[in-house]
């Protein structure tokens, strides 16, 4: 624990106002064992032949098989640009139909996954397998909505339709923070009471919730007198010790709780919305060292799955190449030992030291009614903070110049007129919609700030 601390005093010392820090070579090699030098690796980024992920039994559920690796169907391919951009059907159908050949049962969607649930229900007609063969677990996201218990009975009523189905496998209390948002969404209204009538009528096979709150909130909401039959909770490595940076929440004290009552525990953001995926070269060539066969994000996903009250690992894949890689970590799924996990924390000391904007890309925020595009103004950071090479304006020398012009490259490429973060007039609608706490206002103007410095 002094050496941890140590460390993070030495990194949190070397950052200076308006500058991410780099995760140099020289913080890299403080490690034991570490070495600046790329590392061979032998990655699979595609499942073997007739490869099948692993999965579990699940006494608790009645015996339930249940693959370790979920498709999250948040994140779907799409085609088109910006405000027009639409789900891509066909690419939809094809990852649903190759994620049920190589033995991917687990599907997670919500009714506040704008098009979601259409999408996810087309692609399993499409795919022929029977209903029974797949899990569908949906989300009753009435925290945008009027509070009614009418309201709640017409999203569960639409979900059943739009995902073609007359039952749920898994149903879900969508986005809860704490007791207060309990009551006022689910028992007060009665709402909670009607979804037990219909899981004894067989419409939901197991209930639960998903979580955004701190530990004493989750503690008040495990202590209410429901037998609950899974709970969603975010959790990764960098998460594990300290949520967003706070000192009230941890995954390691949910997942505790959890594991004590004996509840299965479906995990969201294991890559952290892929921000674990897309680490800087000197971490990824230091992860390496450790697991040559796995990428960072399959180090990620492995580190989360290794924890026995894991249900499913849900990853919201965006495209077939990720699907593949995730469906190859999960058939040759090797578990992380007590060494691995140790190791994982030194990787979560080191991701931390580098800057970064706590955003999972989840799009709760959005739309932004002045046409802010919040996710990816947060990505435009992230990426290039990721790559090192957020330039510190006070300096003009020759690599910090380079990186001048890569980051605002990028800040005008990637980003539309009139989607950036200028456009932010801090009306702050979108602070009560994000799970993540982010003061989205703020962070968006210390985006503008440093364009302003280096222009």
């Amino acid at each position: 624990m002094e050496n941890k601390l140590n460390r993070r005093d030495a990194i949190k010392a070397m950052v200076t106002a308006g500058t991410a820090l780099a995760v140099t070579p020289a913080i890299l090699s403080s490690c034991s064992g570490s070495s600046n030098k790329a590392v061979k690796t032998n990655i699979n980024m595609e499942p073997a032949e007739g490869a099948k992920v692993v999965t579990r039994e699940w006494e608790t559920l009645g015996g339930e098989k249940i693959s370790l690796l979920g498709l999250g169907c948040m994140r779907f391919p799409k085609k088109g640009e910006g405000r027009n951009a639409v789900i891509d059907q066909a690419q939809v159908n094809e990852m649903i139909k190759y994620a049920l050949d190589h033995g991917v049962n687990y599907f997670d969607t919500a009714s506040g996954y704008a098009g979601s649930e259409e999408a996810t229900g087309i692609g399993f007609a499409a795919s022929g397998y029977p209903r029974e063969s797949y899990y569908i677990a949906t989300k009753l996201s009435n925290h945008q909505t009027a509070k009614t218990l009418e309201v709640g009975q017409q999203i569960f009523e639409d979900s059943l339709k739009k995902l073609q189905t007359t039952y749920f496998d898994f149903y879900l209390l969508h986005n809860l923070s704490g007791l207060q948002a309990m009551k006022e969404r689910y028992i007060d209204n009665g709402l909670l009471d009607w979804l037990l009538e219909q899981k004894k009528a067989g419409r939901i096979r197991h209930l639960g919730f998903s979580f955004h709150g701190n530990n004493a909130a989750f503690k008040e909401l495990l202590d209410l007198p429901y037998q609950w039959d899974f709970v969603q909770i975010q959790m990764n490595y960098v998460d594990w010790e300290s949520m967003r940076g706070a000192s009230d929440t941890d995954a390691k004290t949910l997942y505790t709780m959890l594991a004590e009552k004996n509840i299965p525990i479906t995990v969201m953001e294991p890559i952290r919305g892929g921000g674990l995926a897309t680490v800087s070269e000197s971490l990824k060539n230091y992860m390496a060292q450790r697991r040559p066969d796995l990428s960072p994000a399959g180090m990620a996903l492995t580190y989360v799955a290794s924890y026995p009250a894991i249900l499913c690992t849900l990853s919201g894949m965006s495209n077939m190449a990720q699907l593949k890689e995730n469906i190859a970590t999960f058939s040759a799924f090797k578990p992380f030992d007590e060494s691995d996990n140790e190791f994982m924390m030194k990787v979560a000391d080191l991701y931390n030291s580098n800057t970064h904007i706590n955003c999972t890309a989840c799009e709760y925020c959005m739309p932004c009614p002045n046409g802010v595009n919040i996710p990816g103004n947060f990505k435009v950071f992230n990426t290039t903070s990721d790559e090192l090479n957020i330039p510190d304006p006070t300096k003009q020398d020759k690599e910090n110049k380079k990186k001048k012009k890569i980051f605002l490259t990028r800040f005008k490429k990637d980003l539309a007129d009139g989607s950036r973060a200028d456009a932010c007039t801090k009306c702050n609608v979108c602070l009560e919609k994000c799970p993540q706490h982010i003061r989205i206002p703020n962070e968006l103007q210390k985006i503008l700030d440093l364009v302003d410095a280096l222009s």
